[in-house]
């Protein structure tokens, strides 16, 4: 009987979460990787292929940034568990700091309208029905359900993936 713990960790690496998580936490922590001057002029807006798009106030900034490059991509990749970025894209963007939403302000959307096919869900109970913990087991499964949405969404529409 394998361990919850190696069942999470293969089915969190097949979904690619692990990655995608390393990426959250440089939007996350973008001030404290790269600095609060820096971080008062810029913003990272998406990353795409390993390449991060930052957002920069005017040219100015832009160039100056541009220069400081391979010092910042050291500075991100060095709070992070592995080297994920591995080039860094300047746009000028509008980057005023927005006041955080209150967590009653936001909106979570249901993706009610998305079925999923019976097979998948019979992987997905089968996988997560070996946990024990039932407050785990059920957050587990909506993990994998919300997923297989994304997923089903994105045109995959397999079970092979989970």
């Amino acid at each position: 009987m394998e361990k919850i713990g190696t069942i999470l960790l293969s089915s969190l690496k097949k979904t690619c979460i692990d990655k995608r998580l390393t990426e959250a936490r440089i939007f996350t922590s973008y001030e404290s990787m790269v600095g609060e001057k820096i971080s008062k002029i810029s913003k990272p807006t998406f990353m795409q292929n390993n390449t991060l798009f930052i957002g920069v106030e005017n040219h100015v900034w832009l160039y100056q940034l541009y220069l400081l490059k391979p010092d910042l991509m050291y500075k991100i990749n060095s709070k992070l568990p592995y080297p994920l970025v591995k080039d860094i894209k300047f746009q000028i963007r509008d980057i005023k700091k927005s006041e955080k939403p209150k967590t009653e302000d936001i909106e979570v959307k249901d993706d009610e309208d998305i079925k999923i096919p019976e097979t998948c869900m019979k992987v997905i109970y089968n996988i997560s029905r070996d946990i024990d913990d039932e407050d785990l087991r059920s957050s587990f499964t909506r993990l994998m359900i919300k997923d297989m949405k994304n997923k089903i969404k994105k045109g995959e529409k397999d079970c092979s993936s989970i």
